[in-house]
């Protein structure tokens, strides 16, 4: 299967509104900011499709796609686990709890 980009899902202690937040964070964070900025890389938000059953937080994850190939996978997983162990770390400090996030490949099946 071809690797086609990075994707995010929070854990269950988190929000809606966080996975929003962690999505303005990274179309912020430099170098991510700039690989949008070229168009090659898009950060969308969508459902999650294969949640454990019963799962309690949203049933949202963030996919990061490469769209040219400027970027290599190892280098987005890279910017993107960055940007998230910080954008963690904040709402930690500020708001408590351990949103728990997971990155992993996003591969062209749709997983």
């Amino acid at each position: 299967m071809a690797v086609l980009g990075v994707r995010v899902r929070l854990g269950a202690g988190a929000t809606v509104d966080d996975v929003r937040a962690l999505k303005t964070w990274l179309e912020r964070e430099e170098p991510l900011e700039r690989l949008r900025s070229e168009e090659v890389l898009s950060i969308e938000e969508r459902t999650s499709t294969d949640a454990a059953k019963g799962r309690l937080g949203p049933d949202l994850e963030l996919v990061l796609k490469v769209l040219g190939d400027v970027v290599t996978i190892a280098a987005l997983t890279e910017y993107t686990a960055r940007a998230v162990k910080t954008w963690t770390n904040n709402r930690r400090r500020l708001q408590g709890g351990d949103p728990d996030p997971q990155i992993r490949p996003l591969e062209s099946d749709g997983e």
